[in-house]
């Protein structure tokens, strides 16, 4: 989840407004015990402290949660003057109290100090301050599935734990990422022949390329992610027929241009 944050934070200010949707984003995850059977809730308890609050689940550095003192680990008390509880009571959260927490910051204004009241280590209350800023609303989610995949609907980028645990490198994690978050900008639709879809697929690439740069990743590095995909697919068992060979597509976006404009436009 940390490695996700990092990533998400970066790609999303790379986007800038070039995203259809945007949100009120202050670079931090939450988790919370409801979100897994109560048989796990002794171990999260054991293993993370995770107790009756939700908690601060990971902060990106640099981002305004890390800037204000935000830490892994800290309960979540209220935010902006309102009880964590109440925040899920009012959203109907149900399970996913996590999501609750971070639609309650999306939908405050940018720019407008936002209170943060948590608890850190059994101690007293702490009222933090963030700064949140507005950008591009594609958050990525993670999948719990061994499979090395990255997909996206018109508003997220699903990354499976199996393409986490694959990507050597930050760089790499951002390339996948990059090119479905491109598909979400570009406002790709399934349908079309193959021809077509394989135009969308190459200017995904092209994209995604483009903000892995501006997110100040290095795109050599990066493209090890298809080159270790590609010596694996030597049938081309990974590849649906609408995407190039990995070896194909690393030719292309080494021949592709570095853009110097940041954020990404659209």
């Amino acid at each position: 989840m940390t490695r996700v944050i990092q990533v998400e934070w970066r790609l999303r200010s790379a986007a800038g407004s070039s995203c259809e949707r945007q949100a009120t984003d202050a670079g931090v995850l939450f988790d919370d015990r409801r979100a897994y059977g109560t048989r796990d809730w002794p171990l999260l308890q054991d293993v993370l402290g995770m107790d009756e609050a939700p908690v601060v689940a990971a902060v990106a550095t640099g981002g305004p949660a890390d800037t204000a003192g935000l830490r892994a680990g800290d309960e979540v008390l209220s935010i902006g003057g309102v009880p964590a509880e109440d925040i899920a009571a009012a959203r109907k959260a149900g399970n996913l109290v996590a999501e609750a927490l971070l639609a309650e910051i999306a939908e405050r204004p940018a720019g407008v100090p936002l209170a943060v009241e948590v608890r850190r280590g059994g101690g007293a209350p702490l009222r933090l301050q963030l700064s949140p800023v507005r950008h591009c609303a594609a958050r990525l989610v993670l999948v719990t599935d061994r499979g090395v995949d990255a997909y996206s609907d018109q508003s997220n980028v699903a990354l499976t734990t199996g393409l986490v645990t694959f990507a050597r490198t930050d760089d790499e994690l951002a390339l996948a990422a990059g090119h479905e978050l491109a598909h979400i900008i570009n406002g790709d639709r399934k349908g079309g022949g193959i021809s077509a879809r394989r135009r969308m697929e190459d200017l995904a690439d092209e994209r995604g390329l483009r903000l892995l740069q501006c997110a100040g990743y290095d795109r050599a590095s990066a493209l090890g992610l298809f080159e270790r995909l590609g010596s694996r697919d030597w049938l081309g068992f990974l590849r649906a027929p609408t995407h190039r060979s990995f070896a194909k597509r690393v030719e292309r976006l080494r021949q592709t241009a570095p853009s110097g404009i940041c954020p990404v436009p659209r």
